[in-house]
């Protein structure tokens, strides 16, 4: 199965959760994330439900301070 992390191809094994994804790419433990599938935002209470399909586009944004 293949899924899109910010424009970046992966390879998974098998169908996952988007939980499970983002702890195999060491994202589950970041602060200040938002994540989109399919441009669609997903909470993170969801995160546990959400399972990924081939082809999905997965997008992290981190906030930044600044201006």
């Amino acid at each position: 199965m293949k899924v899109h992390l910010n424009n970046t191809e992966l390879e998974l094994e098998s169908s996952s959760t988007l939980n499970d994804f983002l702890s195999d790419q060491n994202l589950l433990t970041a602060t200040g994330i938002a994540v989109a599938v399919n441009d669609v935002v997903i909470s993170k209470s969801a995160w546990n439900s959400k399972s990924l399909q081939d082809g999905d586009k997965v997008v992290v944004i981190t906030a930044t301070a600044g201006g």
